[in-house]
């Protein structure tokens, strides 16, 4: 069971674990400051609380597993509830571990972006204002070659017609 949930938190993003927590997978974009361009990053935020799992994810366990989305529900309830009883910790895929120390959840992730993403250097760039001021100015000039040569074929074909 927990093997689908690793399979939806993949591809969603989220995974909520009853009466654990939750799991999120969270990106930062790409920034540039002072002429380094700061690589994006992901991680996986670990938040506890007594969330519920959505009725997207029961139905996703019910359609892996060929039952009804109520049923999904009884069963993953009840794959979680033995996990943690003598303060065990769970494995969750390759991303991290889910451990019970006195009654509190906490998360260690094994997932680290900065080892696919580096920062690049890329120096002073020109100012990116103008350059767009100046791609609109061409655009402009653009339609009005089009409306001119437009308006000359209008009028060839007015005077070709009559």
């Amino acid at each position: 069971m927990i093997h689908l949930a690793i399979k939806y938190f993949i591809r969603f993003g989220q995974l909520d674990i009853p009466s654990v927590g939750q799991l999120k997978l969270l990106k930062k974009e790409a920034e540039l400051i002072d002429g380094v361009l700061k690589s994006p990053s992901e991680f996986i935020e670990f938040e506890t609380n007594a969330g519920t799992p959505s009725k997207q994810f029961y139905q996703f366990l019910g359609n892996a597993l060929d039952i009804s989305a109520d049923q999904a529900a009884i069963q993953y309830d009840q794959s979680w509830e033995s996990k943690f009883e003598n303060d065990q910790k769970v494995m969750i895929g390759n991303l991290g571990v889910i451990s019970k120390t006195d009654g509190t959840y906490t998360w260690e992730s094994h997932f680290t972006s900065s080892q696919f993403y580096k920062d690049i250097e890329v120096g002073n760039l020109p100012n990116s204002e103008i350059f767009e001021t100046e791609l609109t100015a061409q655009k402009n000039d653009k339609w009005a070659i089009w409306a001119i040569a437009l308006a000359v074929i209008a009028l060839l074909a007015i005077l070709f017609k009559q």
